[in-house]
């Protein structure tokens, strides 16, 4: 059998100018109060989704955060070799360079490959990184689309001859959910901690003065 492997789709991180699209900034910059990540105008909205949270029992789970929280939401799969890992240790290393500020966050992981990722393998994979990380799933593979459809993430998956899955490919990117179920901040795959941990503070700050989008 074909071991599984991965391949990651990446977007264009090059500043964009149009309405559809609003880059808050394209990495670097003086000015401390803007973002690494961007936002997309008019907002995304994930909230009509409900999936199950693996490592709750299989509670229902809608996809936006807890009032006065923020959700962290990663797209992925647990069998990834680099852009998945790679993603969930910066945001692990920002969450705990933020130390007691990063209460309110949450972190969850939408598993894009429900067949092989088990509820207890996926909420194992997710805690290894965060200690109160959110394993997602749903096996409606009419659903997972629509989801993903949401985020604005790709994925595709391939199968040999036996039906086994071979090969997993996905976007890559890191969203912010509020309690809303907006997404008010994306980052790309070329995100840092230093990235995370800058917006982090901005989007914090915000939700502490009642201001975030």
């Amino acid at each position: 059998m074909t071991a599984p492997t991965s391949r990651r789709i990446r977007r264009a991180t090059s500043c964009v100018a149009g309405a559809a699209l609003l880059l808050a900034a394209c990495g670097g910059g003086d000015d401390e109060e803007t973002l690494v990540g961007y936002r997309i105008e008019p907002l995304r909205n994930v909230a009509d989704f409900t999936v199950e949270a693996a490592s709750a029992g299989n509670e229902p789970f809608p996809i936006r955060a807890d009032p006065g929280r923020l959700l962290v939401v990663f797209l992925g799969f647990t069998n990834c070799p680099d852009a998945c890992p790679t993603a969930l240790a910066e945001v692990r290393q920002a969450i705990d360079r933020l130390g007691d500020d990063a209460e309110p966050i949450d972190v969850a992981m939408l598993t894009v490959d429900p067949t092989r990722d088990t509820p207890d393998v996926h909420t194992s994979y997710v805690r290894g990184f965060v200690d109160h990380g959110i394993a997602l799933r749903t096996d409606d593979t009419d659903e997972l689309r629509q989801i993903a459809d949401a985020f604005g993430a790709t994925y595709d998956t391939a199968h040999d001859h036996t039906g086994a899955t071979t090969d997993v490919g996905h976007t890559d990117q890191t969203y912010l959910v509020d309690t809303n179920g907006d997404i008010i901040v994306t980052w790309t795959a070329d995100m840092t901690t230093d990235d995370l941990e800058h917006d982090l503070r901005i989007v914090l700050d915000e939700l502490h003065q009642g201001t975030t989008p």
